[in-house]
């Protein structure tokens, strides 16, 4: 699955993979076109708090989730109705590395814990 911070970059990601959605609690249905307008309408009215993310499916469902929380399906794939949907998302963590020893270093963290140089 990939991981998105804004509904626009997930729905444009998820267009690559089906043409229609049907929203996840109710009969509402969805084309390219109008998931991108709600998308859109949806970031800049109602941005969702930092600590969350959107996730896209292989199929092309969307769904909204904090780092091995439980996800809510927002958007389902009419091109794959009976997708077997993840309940939670999991983060691999991404290591990095301090420009000053080449230490490897947490992905989000503020200092090196090998030398303390700021990240």
């Amino acid at each position: 699955m990939e991981r998105f911070d804004k509904l626009l970059e997930a729905a444009e990601f998820s267009a690559t993979r089906c043409t229609s959605w049907s929203f996840a609690t109710s009969n509402d249905r969805y084309d390219v076109k109008g998931l991108l307008v709600l998308a859109e309408t949806s970031d800049s009215e109602d941005p969702i708090d930092e600590d969350s993310f959107y996730v896209v499916s292989p199929a092309g469902a969307i769904g909204l989730c904090n780092d091995g929380e439980d996800i809510d399906w927002l958007f389902l794939s009419d091109a794959a109705p009976n997708e077997d949907l993840p309940l939670t998302y999991q983060a691999e963590p991404q290591i990095k590395f301090c420009s000053k020893c080449g230490s490897g270093a947490v992905l989000g963290a503020r200092f090196c814990g090998q030398c303390g140089t700021e990240l």
